[in-house]
């Protein structure tokens, strides 16, 4: 008899965890809050206008990394993506110089000793450990299989076959971004590489994402995020998968410590032989399972580990096209923006210049970024027209802030969207907004997270919360994973096609 799987939420997590279990000959369902799939994956159209505020690039697309293998398993695949040629400009106001962040690594190595003389060793070094992994593929490492399943053998295989890169993940390659640049003399240079990611993550993942960038792996969703989970979508429904979309589960039914099933707000109730949860981790574990199910491992993670800082962005439709701008730009302002009672020296602009899927002819979206406080925001909320005001004074600020430097940009305007970390908890529930779940520091980064809970049978964890970092391939791998699990737990072998 056909066993049964209820999944949590119909984001990439949970969309990837569903095709697996199809594949694998397990009957799924999703059920999904909202009214569209993707979870933090999310677009949303104003007028004539697509806001895409979910995956902002993409790696392991094509064809050259295992990565891409899993993508296709998945149905991904198929979303196109466009190559980035450069990755980022980064741009200092004070100083007036600006760089390229290329794909070419003579070229931007060049650049770097050019405006950066006195800092010519560390430049040496980080093109290195660039050029380092850009000789192998390190798309799978970590993730090839679950921890809970590999043995003494597998580690060393996988060790083995990762031995080019595996150097570049021990040792100093693992110090924190903001300390590696404590060496460095030039502050523009110091700034440019605490800014091009999160300072608290390893250098090594910098090194990673530019040798992606080196290797044409790494670009944008020609249709935005929203694509690319449609993609999932079609696979998972393909292969006799259901979801039910605008449907909020608000508790998971326990009885002698097995799961048996769901409740929905509706009062519904939803019985399976397995429940795989794919949405925000502090959700499901401390409030529907009323924190019954921990070891020290699991508390110490939840109360002990930062998540990533959530951000507001403000979006314009503009009737005008910005064709000589770099699709994203880092700016130190000398004109500072007060965001959330702070002012921020740092403004992050993406400009949806590379695709007419997110604007008519001519016409172009810009996305304004900030990371803030997820507490000033969550508080304001509690007024909803002061929180209304705070959006539109922000919007109003960085509209300025923009008009002096694309003079008569004010006029153009067709469309002014705001969303703070209030909107993205509402729409995924997430731990303060996070748009990445934990924080990728140099622990985080090469710990593992159990996918199941001690002490409860027939329930288990995909997405995000469920592994050191969140991220697209972290994501789909843990769905993957999940029933890679299940199936072992159930006594059948695993596999990744359908016949």
């Amino acid at each position: 008899m056909t066993k049964t799987i209820i999944v949590l939420g119909a984001g990439l997590g949970g969309l990837a965890t569903g095709i697996y279990a199809q594949i694998n000959g397990f009957k799924t369902s999703i059920f999904e809050k909202n009214s569209v799939p993707g979870g933090l994956a999310a677009c949303w159209k104003r007028k004539q206008y697509l806001i895409d505020g979910g995956i902002h690039f993409l790696s392991g697309y094509k064809p050259g990394l295992n990565l891409y293998n899993v993508f296709k398993e998945v149905g991904a695949h198929k979303a196109e993506c466009i190559d980035l040629d450069i990755y980022a400009r980064f741009i200092d106001e004070e100083s007036n110089r600006n760089i390229d962040i290329s794909a070419d690594l003579i070229e931007f190595q060049k650049n770097l000793t050019t405006l950066f003389p006195k800092d010519i060793g560390v430049i040496k070094h980080f093109i290195k450990g660039i050029r380092g992994l850009s000789k192998s593929d390190f798309s799978e490492f970590g993730f090839k299989n679950p921890p809970e399943l590999m043995t003494t053998k597998d580690w060393i295989k996988d060790f083995w076959e990762n031995r080019k890169s595996l150097r570049y993940f021990v040792g100093k390659s693992m110090m924190p971004v903001k300390e590696y640049v404590t060496k460095i003399h030039d502050p523009m240079f110091r700034e440019l590489l605490l800014y091009m990611f999160l300072p608290d993550i390893p250098i090594v993942f910098l090194w990673m994402v530019l040798s992606l960038v080196s290797q044409k792996q790494m670009g944008v969703l020609k249709n935005g995020s929203i694509d690319f989970a449609r993609k999932m979508v079609d696979r998972f429904v393909e292969l006799g998968g259901q979801i039910h979309y605008d449907s909020k589960v608000s508790d998971i039914l326990v009885k002698d410590d097995k799961v048996t099933g769901i409740v929905l707000e509706d009062g519904s109730v939803h019985n399976s032989d397995f429940c795989i949860s794919a949405i925000d981790g502090f959700t499901v574990i401390f409030k529907m399972l009323k924190g019954k199910y921990l070891n020290e491992n699991i508390e110490r993670r939840y109360k002990k580990w930062k998540v990533v800082d959530p951000f507001v962005s403000v979006n314009f439709g503009v009737n005008m096209e910005f064709k000589d701008d770099v699709w994203m730009t880092f700016i130190k302002t000398t004109d500072p923006i007060n965001v959330g009672n702070k002012e921020k020296n740092f403004v992050l602009i993406r400009f949806f210049n590379y695709s007419k899927s997110f604007a008519p002819e001519g016409k172009t979206v810009i996305q304004v970024d900030f990371e803030t406080d997820w507490e000033y925001w969550f508080e304001l909320r509690k007024d909803i027209t002061k929180y209304r005001e705070a959006k539109k004074q922000l919007s109003k600020e960085v509209l300025s802030w923009l008009e002096k430097r694309y003079p008569g940009i004010s006029n153009k305007i067709e469309v002014t969207d705001v969303a703070t970390p209030y909107t993205y908890w509402r729409y995924t529930l997430n731990q303060k907004g996070a748009y990445m779940g934990f924080l990728p520091t140099t622990k985080s980064f090469v710990a593992t997270v159990e996918k199941q809970l001690p002490g409860l049978e027939n329930f288990y964890m995909a997405g995000q919360w469920s592994m050191s970092m969140g991220g697209v391939q972290p994501v789909i791998y843990s769905g993957k994973h999940v029933i890679q699990l299940l199936c072992n737990n159930e006594g059948q072998e695993f596999v990744t096609k359908d016949d």
